[in-house]
């Protein structure tokens, strides 16, 4: 069994900010903390006006958690907050202490949780970055081989963080990512006449157990945050035999490092690229209503508008009595087309299969179509991916005329591949008559 790495977790709390709110938050470090394998000894909290500039939390608090993490083993504070070089620099030299803020454990989590080559080299690349802004002196390998909080990385081993060696790696990583990415998107042109389904939603949310529902998969899941990382993607059938693709992404977080989200470019591309997003709730959450906007944010600086969306409320099977009743009601009155399910017990399933196969169905235009007798790799095609309604062959004008259902996407490639069809018939057809015209002139 490994042993933990014990560490102490530190917040200031603003005047401006609410003790719910505080609490939350420090939670969700906790929570972090758990993931990243490390043991919480103990929580210092400080209420400030603002962070000090110096040391982020009063010397007087600095000194206190210094003596503690003398006399219980501590070597390792992980604050709540991103710090400063400066900072960072002041509370080790202080504390004696590795010193690791918010979005460096952040990072630790993705390079442990890290599985695909795609996925390592964004999160090794999201590290040199930031040690570029950093370069602190303890941070002297990104190896897992090193260990330890703010440390761990996927990638090389013993790399020597200076601003020369940093930025060529970082070329480096660059050209590797743009080649798996090539690869990538060669993957979602083939899919791209197929309506795609991505699954967004805060961390711990449950987008991994429904994926495995709606997907019959096995991918790993765990009751702790970014438990999965690499987007996967797999097709599915549904029950009016349309053809589907559902994608589960990466959780998202508050204050989710933004270099993260643009390493993580090309793999939320995939969110991107959707017809339509699942939002995935924690319906048991207290202040879900926040988690909420925290996605849409990231979403917002995702340049990700005019989706649509439909939220699905999850974890109904941890919900009960007249309070469940009476917030169901209330979620319903602020968005009325969502979903309560429990991916757990399959609850609620059914009603969301249902809502899938009714956006499928609306985004399909209903036409009459008249195609060459001649083009039977269409005729073939349109029968296995409309709902054709009525099939009529004429023979005088040798077309097969077809009143079907077809998705807006198909539509327009099919239309192309009939003119494109008609003229080249025409050009044939104008070379024989002019071959004969010069016959007949002879």
């Amino acid at each position: 069994m490994i042993k933990k790495e014990r560490v102490f977790l530190i917040s200031v709390r603003c005047v401006e900010e609410t003790i719910e709110h505080f609490n939350e938050s420090i939670e969700e470090l906790r929570q972090l903390a758990d993931t990243a394998d490390c043991e919480a000894v103990s929580i210092f909290s400080q209420a400030l006006k603002r962070p000090n500039t110096s040391t982020y939390i009063g010397k007087g608090k600095l000194h206190e958690i210094k003596d503690a993490a003398h006399n219980l083993h501590v070597h390792t504070l992980i604050f709540n907050n991103n710090l400063s070089p400066s900072q960072s620099r002041n509370i080790s030299d202080v504390s004696g202490c590795n010193v690791v803020d918010r979005t460096e454990i952040i990072l630790d989590i993705f390079a442990k949780h890290a599985r695909t080559k795609q996925a390592k080299l964004q999160v090794e690349l999201a590290q040199l970055e930031y040690a570029y802004t950093k370069l602190k002196g303890k941070w002297e390998h990104l190896s897992r081989i090193q260990g330890g909080i703010g440390f761990r990385g996927p990638g090389e081993t013993q790399i020597e963080v200076d601003r020369r060696e940093i930025r060529k790696k970082t070329t480096t990583l660059k050209k590797k990512i743009d080649s798996v990415n090539k690869i990538s998107i060669t993957k979602r042109k083939k899919r791209k006449n197929i309506t795609s389904i991505a699954l967004v939603g805060y961390t711990n949310a449950g987008k991994s157990t429904l994926f495995n529902k709606l997907t019959n998969e096995k991918r790993y899941t765990a009751n702790q945050l970014f438990a999965t990382l690499d987007a996967k993607t797999r097709a599915v059938e549904t029950e009016s035999d349309e053809d589907l693709v559902i994608t589960d992404t990466i959780g998202f977080i508050r204050k989710l490092p933004h270099r993260l989200v643009s390493s993580f470019h090309s793999t939320l591309l995939e969110v991107l690229e959707a017809d339509l997003l699942l939002h995935v709730v924690d319906v048991s959450y207290p202040n879900l209503l926040e988690l909420m906007q925290a996605v849409e944010s990231v979403l917002e600086e995702m340049k990700v508008d005019n989706k649509n969306e439909l939220i699905v409320f999850n974890k109904t099977d941890k919900m009960n009595g007249k309070y469940y009743l009476f917030l169901k009601k209330k979620l319903i009155s602020l968005y009325p087309d969502s979903v309560f399910i429990s991916a757990i017990t399959g609850q609620g399933l059914i009603e969301l299969n249902s809502k899938i196969v009714e956006f499928i169905q609306r985004r399909k235009k209903y036409i009459e179509l008249d195609v060459p007798a001649d083009m039977h790799n269409l005729i073939s095609f349109l029968h296995k991916n409309a709902e054709i309604i009525a099939c009529k062959y004429i023979e005088k004008k040798n077309i097969q005329s077809l009143k079907l259902k077809i998705s807006r996407q198909l539509l327009d490639g099919v239309k192309k591949q009939i003119k494109n069809y008609e003229l080249l018939e025409y050009i044939n057809n104008k070379k024989i008559n002019n071959k004969k015209e010069k016959q007949n002139d002879q």
